[in-house]
């Protein structure tokens, strides 16, 4: 394995929770590279080296873990599968068992509701404003206007503000008011839900006017004072109002005082959900689990969400060739280097075409 190919030259902490930045130099240049990694304890992983320090930050050691150029080409007879039997065989030999991911069967048709439906469900139900926490692409939106058509309630929504007047409406000079997703669920007649998608990217004086209205049960638009009992409340975000982070650095803080009014429910990504989406495919759906953790356990920031699932199914389905496939539904946007630096253990179909790909890097 390569020896360490950078010399640490300062760490410090990250403004970001649980991250630190790295100045260094790569061998061969004076140019000096800043890099904001998570910490995982007191460790940090950059280009495939685990860097350890210590309490005042200052460099203990460094040592490779893993290659980051890829790993010499050869015939693909010999290449694939080796890597993770290899893994495999080393494990079963120290008798460590290998967990398996129970996967439930669905059926192909009918409506298949995420993990956290009730619980999301009673909580409307009982008038309590609702914040969905949870990664990109897991269907948050989705989930909630199931509840209305469930429920019989109207549903409106609305993505991050980052104008008051996005959420408040504003009369132009002609005097006309020009309404907003928030005002149609407001002045509606009937029960509804107004869903506001990405609050923990809004600006922080919209959250104030929406929690002004949650808790007061009315809302001062520039038309007029609006009163309402019908209206409940749904918000989502990638964080749970603790500010940016690694995979979401555009996400603010949110103040306690907003937080507070809503039931915080983590929303993650559901095996049934995926199921259905893959068609009941077991082998893409544990290979893409096996990508999260690696993409997680490696800092690197990827996301394999249920849209790439949808991609590559119905790319496979229309005939696409697999590793094409692949390039352009999961491993999208990420460089050559970061490609290589996978490595789920598995001999399918989905994990020889990975192999490919990074045999051809």
């Amino acid at each position: 394995m390569t020896n360490v190919n950078f010399k640490v030259l300062n760490i410090e902490k990250a403004m970001k929770k649980d991250c630190v930045v790295v100045t260094l130099t790569f061998d061969g240049s004076d140019r000096q590279f800043t890099y904001v990694r998570r910490a995982y304890g007191n460790t940090t992983v950059i280009d495939g080296c685990r860097i350890y320090f210590d309490a005042n930050y200052q460099v203990e050691k460094v040592e490779r873990e893993y290659e980051t150029k890829g790993v010499k080409k050869m015939s693909t007879a010999k290449q694939v599968g080796t890597t993770s039997s290899k893994i495999k065989n080393e494990l079963e030999g120290k008798g460590i068992e290998i967990p398996k991911i129970q996967i439930p069967q669905v059926e192909e048709s009918g409506e298949v509701h995420h993990d956290r439906y009730e619980e999301i469900k009673c909580c409307l139900e009982c008038g309590i404003p609702v914040y969905l926490a949870g990664p990109a692409g897991s269907g948050k939106n989705h989930t909630v206007e199931q509840i209305a058509n469930e429920l019989g309630w109207n549903f409106y929504f609305s993505n991050s503000v980052q104008q008051e007047y996005k959420l408040t409406g504003f009369i132009d000079a002609g005097g006309e008011f020009h309404e907003t997703e928030f005002y149609k669920a407001c002045t509606d007649e009937n029960e509804c839900i107004f869903f506001l998608d990405e609050m923990d990217a809004s600006i922080p004086e919209v959250l104030v006017l929406l929690n002004a209205a949650i808790a007061n049960g009315y809302f001062e638009f520039p038309n007029g004072r609006v009163d309402f009992d019908h209206v409940h409340f749904v918000a989502a975000g990638n964080t749970v109002g603790n500010g940016a982070d690694d995979m979401y650095t555009g996400r603010m803080v949110l103040d306690q005082a907003t937080l507070d009014r809503f039931a915080i429910i983590e929303f993650d990504y559901c095996l049934k959900i995926e199921m259905a989406i893959t068609k009941n495919n077991t082998e893409l759906v544990e290979f893409i689990h096996q990508m999260r953790k690696e993409a997680e356990s490696k800092g690197i920031r990827a996301t394999f969400s249920y849209r790439c699932m949808t991609m590559i199914t119905k790319l496979e389905r229309k005939g696409m060739n697999l590793e094409m496939a692949m390039k352009i539904s999961i491993v999208k946007g990420l460089d050559k280097d970061t490609i290589n630096t996978f490595n789920p253990s598995g001999n399918t179909k989905y994990h020889n075409a990975l192999r490919k790909i990074q045999l051809a890097a």
